[in-house]
């Protein structure tokens, strides 16, 4: 197999432009975490990684040039190992681990040089974590469910277990020739159109940091505080979304929509959210980076109940699920009143429910979340489940624009917002500033 170089898409043309500018080389990190409990077969796990990383294009793709120019070079395949490190003699291992882990994830990854580092690190004799640590060029949340099942049973495979992988599909390649020819003909004009007719007169949120984001001495570093979401309220914003014949992800997202009315008293906000734009089934099991930003408006103002707002979440999502295809960036910029602040500035996302937790021939992988990984964005709230029941709400946020009882109240205001909306979505919604 030869080396192979083709264009760059767009998201990897626009997140090397952020490479560029920010220096949190931590937030540009998408790492496969796991923990592996039971008696590591640690070659039959190199000889797993040297299959994932020939199953997947992605994972030896280097890049070259820059701007429009910017192209990915797709090497063949080569053994993976990982680097060993043994921590069992430390006297806390986990707390040795944590520490290597943040350690691995601030180190940045050239994607110039290899896209790729795996690290495993041995606890005892039947705990062992590894890091399969890649740059976001080449994988997104999606991709990171894939790896971990891929690696299972690729692990199962090298010990001569039988166990079977859907086909790739497309490799990633595919994806960018597909792109191109959708960007170079006329297939996009509905997408405009429809992201026009969605967007115009609506306004970004006034609430992140821009202008601090613009000043060299606050540094690019992110801060993150977490709560978990009371777990009667989850049940009952499950309930709601299976009344409204919607999902947890827009129930999830009217109350930030209400939370941020709160705080800025805007009646008509559009907010960023990253959607895995996977809709053709090619791309189901692709790895690579096909997250794509787009942004979803309500009409705050105009809900007369919590459940009205979930109406309007409900109906954004469903129409840039049909067309996320048409990245954000490639609008005319006068479709939404930015006052001067960027679409990014403030995300909301809810991560995936994905398959925590399995076995391959005798050993369990359980999926981590990595600590301290931050985010590239100075303003995101994420939604995470946590188990089958439970979920974590986690406000990243700049460092210096936010002191930690802010960050701490926003959170808070969330979560008991939610609570609260959860108890009575039917009940009259006051929207207007502190309602």
């Amino acid at each position: 197999m030869d080396t192979q170089q083709t264009p760059a898409s767009v998201a990897q043309r626009l997140l090397w432009m952020i490479k560029h500018y920010r220096a949190d080389f931590g937030a540009l990190s998408c790492p496969l975490l796991c923990r592996l409990t039971g008696r590591v077969d640690a070659d039959a796990l190199d000889a797993a990684l040297s299959a994932l990383s020939a199953r997947h294009d992605s994972l030896r793709t280097t890049f070259t040039g820059r701007g429009a120019r910017l192209a990915q070079v797709v090497h063949p395949p080569t053994p993976a190992a990982a680097r060993r490190v043994d921590l069992s003699d430390q006297p806390d291992p986990a707390a040795a681990v944590d520490q290597a882990i943040r350690a691995e994830l601030r180190t940045a990854i050239d994607p110039t040089e290899w896209p790729a580092r795996s690290t495993l690190w041995r606890l005892g004799p039947d705990e062992h974590v590894l890091c399969l640590n890649l740059h976001h060029l080449v994988t997104d949340a999606w991709s990171t469910g894939i790896l971990f099942r891929d690696l299972g049973v690729l692990y199962a495979q090298a010990l001569g277990v039988p166990a079977r992988l859907p086909a790739t599909g497309w490799q990633y390649a595919e994806f960018v020739r597909w792109q191109q020819e959708l960007l170079d003909g006329d297939g996009l004009r509905r997408h405009r159109d429809y992201w026009r007719r969605q967007l115009t007169g609506s306004e970004l949120p006034a609430v992140g940091t821009s202008a601090v984001a613009a000043t060299p001495s606050d540094g690019p570093a992110t801060s993150d505080v977490a709560v978990d979401l009371d777990r009667e309220a989850v049940a009952r914003l499950r309930a709601l979304a299976r009344t409204q014949r919607s999902t947890l992800f827009a129930v999830l997202l009217a109350v930030f929509y209400h939370h941020l009315h709160r705080i800025t008293g805007q009646d008509d906000l559009a907010v960023a959210s990253m959607f895995a734009n996977r809709s053709r089934p090619e791309l189901r099991e692709t790895v690579g980076l096909l997250a794509n930003m787009v942004l979803l408006r309500a009409r705050v103002g105009q809900a007369e109940t919590f459940a009205d707002l979930v109406g309007q979440a409900h109906g954004a999502a469903i129409g840039a699920f049909t067309y996320q295809d048409l990245p954000y960036q490639m609008l005319p910029l006068d479709v939404v009143q930015t006052g001067g602040r960027r679409a990014d500035d403030v995300l909301f996302n809810v991560m995936a429910e994905v398959q925590h937790r399995t076995e391959s021939a005798g050993v369990g992988f359980e999926l981590l979340v990595p600590p301290g990984l931050g985010s590239r964005f100075q303003f995101e709230l994420a939604v995470a489940p946590v188990g089958t029941a439970d979920l974590r709400a986690v406000f990243y946020h700049r460092t210096t624009a936010y002191p930690p009882a802010e960050a701490q109240a926003f959170l808070a205001g969330y979560a008991d917002l939610a609570a609260r909306l959860a108890a009575e979505p039917t009940a009259p919604l006051r929207t207007r500033r502190g309602g």
